[in-house]
């Protein structure tokens, strides 16, 4: 607005002094009654009026989201008065589910986050729409890589790139320094899952907690669901570039040969042994474990952070690397906002995943909670990633992170390999369970060969 008045006043003075030299230095101006009438000038039409919108806007409960959004839809209201956004909060476990039941109905939120390793997936089967022309190169070129890929099918962006996410383990650090357990401060000396058995259950043995036992180990939903949390375990037993490693084929259609490797079986049995012969976690929701002193670690993201500060003030918490088997890795993912193609209001949800995309909408966010930022840029620059604790997911992003698995059938994978994941936690057989899996998959997955 300001750059419109500046010129507007440039035109005007520009005009005034051409007016001034069409009149000779010796010729004075005829008298006003002798001036030529002028007619009066008509008033200018209303404005056409906008038409209010209201956008429906579905994310998954969790990390100080709601909080977040809130923030940043207060921003784009007051920007563009004639929208109105309603968020539909919905708990985490149950998200998964919801969202292709959301897809296939008559009346779809507009706007809803997606798993970034499911949006290929989404938009194979046309439940999204491409977001063309609402980024710019430079945009392009800002955000993270592995997020633009995971957001790209057959050339088009189908999602918008706003937070990204690693994984890494907060821990107690009273409970530690009572234990005399000091944890890895640098990915460089992350732990092993072996280590990080041995120790934590060390810590948890030593603790002391007004609701009892000490849990070693919890997540935000226990056991995890989401492969995000799970699968790096089994694929960390495998070299890079490993058919266990990979825990996909190339062409994203088979699983056999890929998910029961003798390596992923032997990964299997350490998650479940995590659960069942160490009792390290919980098989069942504990809420609030980790901020109320129930448990000694907890993984989770950069955004659970600001939780803690705010809602547990008087815990003492830092953070370490995630622990790995035999290669180090974390999944790179995150959440990005879509825009279903049954939405009457495309172009203004598209608008508002421009605007969540945007530097601008993710500080908006960001003055709540702390997320990681999808944009290099703003990764670089929040002095937040430049020091530790936080600085190790920066650091994990930058050299020990992956895409999860995905491409076209990324939803039905995910899902699939998630209820697996759960299953083994809570003391399935694991062969029968993983044969299962596999064999589902390879029938399900053949359809996008």
């Amino acid at each position: 607005m300001r750059s419109k008045l500046r010129y507007l006043f440039v035109f005007v003075l520009a005009f005034s002094f051409a007016l001034t030299a069409c009149q000779s230095a010796d010729e004075e101006p005829a008298p006003a009654e002798e001036a030529e009438a002028v007619a009066p000038v008509e008033e200018a039409a209303p404005a056409e009026e906008v038409e209010p919108v209201t956008l429906r806007f579905m994310f998954p409960e969790g990390a100080g989201r709601g909080p977040g959004f809130e923030s940043a839809i207060a921003v784009y209201e007051e920007m563009n008065p004639h929208i109105t956004i309603e968020m539909e909060s919905v708990p985490f476990r149950e998200y998964g589910g919801l969202l292709p039941v959301q897809f296939a109905g008559d009346s779809p939120a507009d706007v809803a986050l997606v798993d970034s390793s499911a949006v290929i997936s989404y938009a194979y089967n046309g439940a999204i729409v491409p977001l063309d022309g609402i980024f710019d190169q430079s945009d392009v070129d800002d955000f993270l890589p592995s997020l633009v890929a995971q957001a790209t099918y057959e050339g088009s962006m189908y999602a918008g790139p706003f937070f990204i996410s690693t994984q890494g383990v907060f821990y107690n650090v009273d409970m530690f320094a009572a234990a005399g357990v000091e944890p890895p401060t640098t990915v460089e000396e992350a732990w092993t899952w072996p280590e990080f058995v041995e120790n934590v259950s060390k810590v948890a043995a030593s603790a002391e907690s007004d609701e009892g036992d000490v849990w070693g180990l919890v997540f935000l939903s226990n056991p995890p669901g989401s492969i995000s949390w799970s699968l790096p375990v089994i694929r960390s037993n495998g070299a890079p570039g490993s058919n266990t490693f990979m825990a996909l084929s190339p062409d994203g259609t088979e699983v056999s040969g890929y998910l029961d490797t003798p390596e992923a079986m032997e990964a299997y049995q350490f998650w479940q042994d995590l659960y069942v012969e160490h009792g390290l976690a919980p098989q069942g929701d504990v809420p609030d474990a980790f901020g109320n002193g129930q448990a000694a670690t907890m993984i989770s993201f950069s955004a659970w952070g600001s939780v803690l500060n705010n809602v547990f003030p008087d815990l003492n918490w830092d953070i370490m690397p995630i622990p790995y088997l035999e290669t180090h890795v974390v999944h790179a993912s995150h959440f990005m906002p879509t825009v279903a193609s049954k939405s009457d209001n495309q172009e203004e949800a598209k608008a508002f995943v421009q605007f969540l995309s945007s530097i601008e909408g993710f500080m908006a966010y960001y003055d709540v909670t702390s997320d990681m930022p999808a944009r290099v840029s703003l990764l670089n620059e929040l002095e937040e990633f430049q020091v530790r604790p936080l600085s190790i997911f920066k650091d994990e992003l930058l050299t020990v992170a992956y895409a999860a698995p995905g491409g076209p059938g990324g939803a039905i994978y995910a899902e699939i390999v998630g209820d697996l994941m759960l299953d083994i936690a809570q003391g399935a057989d694991i062969e029968a369970a993983v044969d299962a899996a596999v064999t589902e998959l390879d029938a399900q997955l053949a359809q996008f060969g």
